[in-house]
């Protein structure tokens, strides 16, 4: 399926680049400077409707952000930089459809975790307990496109992804870790939180993955993986999160296809009613027809706002 989600006007979109301050008291479920960043950014997207954001993905302070210059927006996201310590780097550039398209998506993929979780580049899956759960789950594989006439839209196809995540690896096995599946090497295997953890405590592991990735890692501690990439120094991993190859995808049956699309358009719909200060309308444009969806159909009472929990924005 392919829906048109908006037809822009990139001349009323602004983009600013942020840099996070990497000297501010970092909050323990982000030790290193390039997490940091990162949950500024989240800190960002869900303070307010009028902006899209997107983490630099190699720059360390880095944050991207395109904003509606429309009323007072600009003033209340330099608000929020002051809240949230973070410094304007250069002045309002061109909105880009390139630049427009990452922001879209990191946004969306923000705002409806945990129902839909991020895999891969492509891959979402719908359950908050999807790391526990056995067998193949609900799932979509996504792109997210401007087009030459900057038209915002994206491609949908409904899978069944089987994690296949039980498995107990060795040191020197090849994996892949999530929600990235990338490909690293075991290093270690570790029963417990070990000393060398930048993580005090499993709590602060637990707000790590829910702050970062938008994943909700279960109340039971397991037990951990010392892995390698291919530079850098080794990352702790907790074991749900190692698999050994890529997840199994597969089509599924023509009965369900609609109705797994349709509760990620809820939950879309959900998320995102208000794109950049306006509701967002979802278009069917599949075999060349222009259908407005009912994204309220099915609705999901499951969904929920992300909360975070920083030095800057506590928990109520």
């Amino acid at each position: 399926m392919k829906l048109n989600i908006a037809s822009l006007d990139l001349s009323k979109f602004g983009y600013v680049i942020a840099k996070a301050n990497i000297c501010d008291k970092h909050d323990r479920s982000t030790p290193s400077h390039y997490h940091w960043k990162i949950l500024k950014c989240r800190m960002l997207i869900f303070s307010s409707s009028s902006i899209l954001a997107s983490p630099d993905t190699e720059d360390l302070q880095q944050v991207h952000i395109v904003f509606s210059k429309s009323g007072d927006n600009f003033d209340k996201l330099i608000s929020l930089f002051l809240q949230f310590s973070l410094i304007q780097d250069g002045g309002i550039r061109t909105t880009t459809p390139e630049i427009f398209q990452i922001c879209f998506r990191y946004t969306m993929n923000a705002r409806i975790a945990p129902l839909w979780n991020t895999l891969g580049e492509n891959y979402l899956i719908n359950n908050r307990d999807f790391l526990i759960t056995k067998g193949p789950q609900d799932g979509v594989s996504y792109n997210v496109l401007v087009n030459d006439k900057n038209i915002l839209s994206m491609e949908i196809k409904a899978v069944k992804i089987n994690l296949l995540n039980t498995e107990t690896f060795m040191p020197g096995q090849w994996i892949r870790v999530l929600p990235s599946l990338n490909k690293a090497m075991i290093e270690e295997h570790y029963e417990t939180l070990p000393q060398i953890s930048k993580f005090r405590c499993y709590k602060d592991l637990r707000r790590h993955w829910k702050n970062i990735h938008g994943y909700r890692l279960p109340e039971g501690e397991g037990f951990y993986y010392s892995i390698q990439f291919w530079r850098g120094e080794p990352l702790l991993y907790p074991r749900i999160c190692v698999i050994r190859n890529f997840p199994i995808i597969t089509p599924t049956p023509q009965s369900l296809e609609k109705v797994i699309v349709q509760n990620f358009l809820n939950c879309l719909n959900l998320k995102m009613s208000n794109f950049l200060g306006a509701a967002i309308t979802l278009q069917n444009v599949e075999d060349g027809n222009d259908n407005d969806l009912d994204s309220n159909k099915h609705y999901s009472p499951d969904t929920q706002a992300v909360s975070l929990c920083t030095p800057t924005q506590s928990t109520k």
